[in-house]
């Protein structure tokens, strides 16, 4: 068989927005009923099969004490998210979800099952470490835990007059913050239909100095709210599940900065404000702390300094085309207003498949021995995602 005539998309927990998992002329394989999660509490891992999401894990774990990095939502599928890096509450203190990757099993284009880890095949393990899916069907997966149940965590809201002075506290704050506290920001509406900065702190060592470590954030300005308070980890990535329901329209559009500057802020508000839609949001990731110091050639993920992920997410209940053309053009806006302020590339799982001239940038000096796995595991280019396609140019 001519495998350039057909491709070989892959479906996991399917949370994907841009449809990677269907290609015209492909063949999909769906691996979304494959959920077994296998806790081995001595060693402190955790197996999964490629169809398990983050609250798949995060239920099987906590039996046990432990817990690992994941998104902020429990349907994120952890496959997806570890081969695109993963950010989530965690980062500061635990890296990034595929910096806690340990191997995986893979069936790679010619038809064997490998499995990828420090002894065997440590160049694919590598490459799906934040690399994308493009190697093959990654059946499962084993993940370090760390002992954790409970972490203070919760919402702090502002009123958006005081928006542009709390992010900047904010800026000075979380360039000195521990370990343990990764802050989540951004702007989100109110049911009752009013706009506001929210941060949300997620602090996971001792509670008592956890406290310690967020008071700062509630002085930044007069809180509308304060929701923190001790959460298991378990209940904290599904209390978000409400802001992202199944039957929505989603578009999404992502920006990278090295922080919170003036001008980053500006465009933020200008240009962000007020939302296309109530559902609409913007939330701005924190990465720092463990998820830095690992070097830019250890893994396939390459940007390691501290920085603030911007993800802009349209959301709306389906009317007309030309209703969602207008929720699109919103995050498309806000995109370019931040790009002078931002690095070049972006966030792999939140590219659009139109944006893919900043692939290269975001995988950065890593990019090239990325095509050269490729050539190898998959030579024929059978299994398209970020950049499969891209390498197929590369050697036509």
């Amino acid at each position: 068989m001519d495998t350039r005539t057909w491709a070989a998309p892959l479906r996991g927990a399917g949370h994907k927005i841009f449809g990677r998992s269907l290609r015209e002329n492909g063949i999909a394989i769906d691996l979304s009923q494959m959920t077994a999660v296998t806790i081995d509490p001595v060693a402190r891992t955790a197996q999964i099969q490629a169809g398990a999401t983050a609250g798949d894990l995060i239920e099987a774990a906590e039996k046990h004490g432990l817990a690992t990095a994941t998104g902020t939502i429990s349907s994120v599928g952890m496959t997806g998210l570890t081969l695109g890096g993963g950010y989530g509450p965690l980062n500061g203190a635990y890296g990034l979800v595929a910096d806690n990757l340990l191997s995986a099993q893979v069936v790679i284009a010619d038809g064997q099952l490998v499995t990828a880890n420090t002894q065997e095949h440590a160049d694919l393990l590598w490459g799906l470490r934040g690399g994308g899916g493009n190697f093959g069907v990654v059946v499962s997966l084993e993940y370090r835990l760390h002992p954790l149940t409970t972490v203070l965590s919760g919402l702090l809201l502002y009123p958006l007059d005081q928006a542009r002075a709390v992010l900047q506290h904010l800026n000075e704050f979380i360039a000195t913050a521990p370990d343990e506290l990764t802050v989540q920001s951004g702007f989100i509406q109110t049911p009752d239909g009013v706009t506001v900065l929210f941060l949300s702190p997620t602090y996971c060592g001792l509670l008592e100095a956890g406290e310690q470590a967020i008071a700062p954030l509630r002085t930044f300005g007069t809180l509308l709210v304060d929701q923190v308070q001790p959460v298991t980890y378990n209940d904290l990535i599904h209390s978000s599940d409400a802001l992202t329901p199944s039957g929505r329209h989603y578009y999404i559009q992502t920006r990278s900065l090295s922080g919170f500057q003036t001008k980053a802020i500006e465009a933020l508000i200008e240009q962000g404000l007020p939302f296309s839609s109530p559902f609409s949001m913007i939330a701005i990731h924190n990465f720092h702390g463990a998820a830095s110091r690992v070097g830019v050639s250890e893994t396939a993920f390459a940007l390691r300094q501290d920085h603030l992920m911007v993800e802009l997410t349209a959301a709306w209940e389906p009317q007309s085309p030309d209703d969602e053309q207008r929720h699109i053009q919103w995050a498309q806006n806000i995109s370019r207003s931040l790009s002078p302020y931002a690095f070049k590339g972006g966030y792999i799982n939140l590219l659009d498949e139109k944006e893919q001239e900043r692939v290269p940038l975001a995988f950065g000096s890593n990019y090239e021995r990325l095509l050269d796995l490729k050539r190898k595991y998959d030579p024929d280019d059978v299994f398209h995602s970020t950049i499969g396609h891209l390498a197929l140019q590369h050697n036509n």
